[in-house]
């Protein structure tokens, strides 16, 4: 037998399909504009949004001093504010508008850079007097130091002197140790020269314990006298130093304030330069619909009286 291969059916024709081009893709996102629907913007909504952002900055209190780091955020906040309101009701934003609102933000502006100004003087003042401090401290620490040094040398020099004396003294103990123990000759008991070394040497002892002595009370008479002047020097720069320290309490506690009450005034008036605007902008969009007024006006009434 010989083979024959199996017959095979016609195949389903697909239609051709072509990618299109990478180029003619760009062009076609390029050229669809989706729909998007227009949201009607609701006045009552920004109003409050507004109203309830002002009445916040208006209230916001900061806690420590100094401000002026507050006061410009705070002054960006509302700049924010208002520009949200202009983007959310644009031809709200009349000349009116615009003019009242100018010189509140002039205003409120000029005040706090008033204060900035202010504080930054004040906190000048206040870092030059504790600078000035630290030198009083440093001054009356290098007081101390030399007062030490002072006293060490003087107790130094009292050793070196004592020391000295001390030798002499020793020396002439021997010595009139050594003249008592000496047996006198016949001629020494004649001329009595033995009593005469020994009562010499006495007396040389007694005039080097009375010179240590001496020694001894000069050495307290130079150490009353440097602390006399150490404490006298420390007291000047003591006094100059808490006049410092009182002009530093008195510069601290006349910190300015937050300034609650000018910001509360200013977020107040603007707004109500706010509610002015929209009551002119319903004035004027009513004024141009009269018909779409009068209308929704009678589909008011016909529902009431249903």
């Amino acid at each position: 037998m010989s083979y024959e291969p199996r017959s095979r059916g016609m195949r389903s024709r697909r239609a051709a399909t072509k990618k299109p081009a990478l180029k003619d893709k760009r062009a076609s996102q390029e050229n669809a504009f989706p729909y998007q629907e227009v949201i009607p913007v609701n006045q009552n909504e920004v109003s409050s949004r507004i109203t309830n952002a002002l009445e916040h900055l208006g209230s916001q209190r900061f806690a420590l001093p100094p401000f002026y780091e507050h006061f410009e955020r705070w002054m960006k906040d509302v700049e924010s504010v208002l520009a949200n309101f202009k983007d959310s009701i644009p031809e709200a934003a009349d000349k009116q508008y615009e003019d009242a609102v100018g010189a509140l933000m002039l205003n409120i502006r000029n005040e706090l850079t008033k204060r900035i100004e202010g504080e930054m003087a004040l906190s000048n003042q206040i870092t030059d007097l504790q600078k000035q401090l630290s030198i009083y401290d440093v001054e009356i620490s290098d007081l101390e130091k030399e007062q030490r040094n002072r006293a060490h040398e003087a107790r130094r020099g009292y050793e070196r002197s004592i020391d000295k004396i001390r030798g002499e003294i020793d020396a002439l103990d021997a010595q009139r140790l050594k003249l008592l123990r000496k047996k006198p000759t016949l001629l020494d008991r004649i001329l009595g020269r033995s009593r005469v070394e020994i009562e010499g040497s006495s007396q040389s002892l007694q005039s080097k314990r009375s010179a240590l002595h001496g020694k001894e009370e000069k050495l307290k008479l130079q150490l009353n006298g440097l602390r006399s002047n150490y404490q006298e020097k420390r007291r000047e720069v003591s006094m100059r130093e808490e006049e410092l320290r009182q002009k530093l309490v008195e510069l601290k506690n006349s910190t300015l304030d937050d300034g609650l009450e000018i910001r509360r005034n200013v977020c107040e008036q603007i707004r109500l330069a706010v509610e002015a605007s929209l009551d002119r902008l319903r004035i004027k969009q009513t004024q141009q619909n009269p018909k779409e007024d009068s209308t929704n006006s009678g589909n008011m009434n016909d529902q009431v009286t249903r």
